[in-house]
């Protein structure tokens, strides 16, 4: 099986207009960067690997000048759109999937198609070319632009959590059909127990790492087990009650009763999917009382006020806010 190697990026897309409710904007660059997290641990379960580097890119020259350097097999840059001012919210809507034209112009067009086609499965989903600057890289090259940050609608998507994920995948799925890779989808089953130590290199360190940085312990992404990533890991560890399968701990979570105070991997999600129904909660991992009260709001306002409690969240309320999309409208 040749070892692709896959360069992601993830493109500061600015802000999206001021979302009521909350009384602030969504970042665009935070919503790219977690799904580039989510693509790089995809990528990696489906037998890629990554190319390394210490700091997420967003420059699209440094991008290229690494990818070239790197050797890699082909560049995939995550971003959102927008449409207008981004004053105020508009209608335009849907997923863009661009690529280079240069002189891998076919190969990076036939790579947006099948990526494209994927993602169709969780936005309606176009194929439409780069601007010039993409043209020198020296493999197929693609954008893929998972919405709008002025569509409300999809701002609100594009900030939760299992949306991104799903967009992760599918774009997996893409790149897998254009490398003639198999998919492997994503379930326990499909991530081996990790023995760490330090020293370990190799791209399921870049998978460990990438988890962890998706649950907030930063981390440089570059396949090297070393002092931060086993700090990192052992802080998770002592947070989550984790043991011996910590990295599959890492990447699902099963709902439980939460404890006010407690630090958990599952708060963390609590706190993406109650932003994306603009609900107010700290992005800190920490269930802190602002939390409590932002899901005690969510459950009285959809109607499940028997599950509201001051000490913590229950397993109950946890499954209410699985679903994706829905919470607040626009109201204008």
């Amino acid at each position: 099986m040749n070892d692709y190697i896959i360069a992601v990026g993830g493109a500061d897309a600015g802000f999206t207009p001021s979302m009521p409710f909350v009384g602030r904007k969504f970042d665009g660059a935070k919503i790219a960067g977690l799904a580039r997290l989510m693509l790089e641990i995809a990528l990696v379960r489906c037998g890629f690997d990554i190319s390394d580097r210490s700091t997420p890119i967003t420059d699209t020259q440094e991008m290229i000048f690494q990818a070239n350097r790197s050797g890699a097999d082909c560049i995939i840059v995550l971003s959102c759109d927008a449409f207008g001012s981004r004053k105020s919210f508009n209608d335009v809507k849907g997923g863009t999937v661009k690529y280079s034209i240069g002189r891998h112009g076919a190969r990076s067009r036939e790579l947006a198609e099948d990526v494209c086609a994927k993602i169709g499965g969780a936005v309606d989903c176009k194929t439409t070319m780069c601007n010039h600057e993409w043209n020198g890289a020296a493999c197929p090259a693609i954008v893929v632009e998972m919405g709008y940050l002025t569509n409300f609608d999809e701002a609100k998507l594009m900030c939760d959590p299992d949306y991104i994920h799903n967009i992760a995948e599918y774009a997996t799925m893409g790149i897998c059909e254009y490398f003639g890779m198999p998919y492997i989808p994503h379930s326990p089953a499909a991530y081996k127990p990790l023995s760490a130590k330090i020293g370990l290199r190799g791209k399921y360190i870049k998978l460990l790492q990438a988890a962890l940085c998706c649950n907030g312990y930063p981390v440089e992404i570059d396949g090297v087990y070393g002092k931060n990533t086993d700090l990192a890991v052992k802080e998770f560890c002592i947070n989550n009650e984790s043991k011996d399968d910590y990295l599959r701990d890492l990447l699902f979570f099963a709902p439980r009763d939460i404890q006010l105070e407690s630090k958990h991997n599952g708060v963390l999600y609590i706190q993406r999917k109650l932003n994306a129904k603009l609900y107010s909660a700290p992005t800190s991992g920490t269930l802190c009382p602002d939390t409590v009260i932002a899901i005690n709001e969510y459950l009285t306002e959809t109607e499940n006020a028997h599950l509201v409690a001051q000490d913590g969240i229950n397993e109950d309320a946890t499954k209410l806010l699985t679903q994706i999309g829905g919470g607040r409208p626009r109201l204008f």
